[in-house]
């Protein structure tokens, strides 16, 4: 029995199977490349499951976030940068971190507490939707943005 293999797209966040998407079908060399391609928007990655560098770097990459949320002590909690693309976050606050200016002018786009937000990805910068708006926001800032509670996306976030 094959077991399904679900990846999560870095760029938009899909979950997908992974044994039906192989990146260029029509390559001759596909047989032994562990590249496969994003259904939903094209991105292609390498296939963790079948490549033992994917495999490695994934695992030091967790490591490494685990260990830079361990060496900040003053750390409560969630953030934005710890949702997972795709999934939905409702806004708890702001660290002390986050100058009055800065969380004024955040809150004017409509992040503000107690409300819905879609993560739609974390490569380069953490994008967010509100609404019909999209935020991109540097990865420092996503940290200090505290989320109450998370879920898999919904179609409508803040009708609940």
């Amino acid at each position: 029995m094959n077991a399904v293999q679900l990846l999560t797209c870095p760029m938009c966040g899909y979950r997908f199977d992974a044994a039906g998407h192989a990146a260029c079908k029509s390559c001759p060399l596909q047989s032994g490349c562990h590249l496969v391609c994003c259904p939903e928007c094209g991105y292609q990655m390498v296939n963790p499951g079948k490549s033992l560098f994917g495999r490695l770097a994934q695992t030091l990459f967790k490591a490494s976030r685990l260990s830079e949320g361990a060496s900040r002590p003053d750390r409560v909690g969630l953030t934005l940068a710890d949702v997972p693309p795709g999934w939905q976050a409702r806004v708890a606050g702001f660290t002390d971190r986050v100058s009055p200016d800065r969380r004024a002018r955040l809150q004017a786009y409509g992040l503000i507490p107690n409300y819905w937000v879609r993560v739609v990805q974390h490569s380069l910068v953490t994008v967010v939707r509100l609404d019909q708006t999209e935020l991109a926001l540097e990865t420092e800032l996503a940290g200090e943005i505290q989320v109450m509670s998370i879920r898999e996306g919904l179609d409508d976030e803040n009708s609940q």
